[in-house]
């Protein structure tokens, strides 16, 4: 049995966007590093943080994940639309993790600006998630 639940909530989240048909005809694929040379727009699950959620009766964690959408748009009506999606994928959803159970999954902003390059469009979302460990 794993202790941390990042690896299975990682996992749980990917599955769920990658198993959305319609989210996946518009996307060229959802990585865990923005890969070099790809068609855009493509997603990829950040790394995030976790903490001690835990309380006398369960062996709880809190976890803040970032999900970043990269668009070549220069409007921004791609990136809200794919933003839209996402956070509909996963607020609120029962994902199903290894030794562990979701309590919550919920969406807590969006933010999206021009990378660096002043190309790319770039949006990150932010999700909070509750996970008790499983005997």
């Amino acid at each position: 049995m794993t202790y941390l639940a990042d690896q299975s909530l990682w996992q749980a989240i990917h599955d769920r966007l990658a198993g959305d048909g319609a989210l996946m005809v518009e996307i060229s694929g959802i990585f865990d590093l923005a890969p070099e040379g790809r068609d855009l727009p493509y997603i990829t699950i950040g790394e995030g943080s976790l903490r001690d959620w835990s309380a006398k009766d369960f062996s709880g964690q809190e976890h803040l994940l970032d999900i970043h959408i990269w668009s070549g748009r220069s409007g921004g009506r791609q990136m809200r639309s794919l933003a839209d999606q996402v956070a509909g994928l996963l607020s609120g959803q029962p994902l199903i993790l290894t030794g562990h159970q979701l309590v919550g999954l919920d969406f807590v902003f969006f933010e999206n600006f021009f990378d660096g390059d002043g190309q790319a469009r770039h949006g990150v979302l932010r999700f909070r998630a509750r996970t008790i460990r499983t005997p």
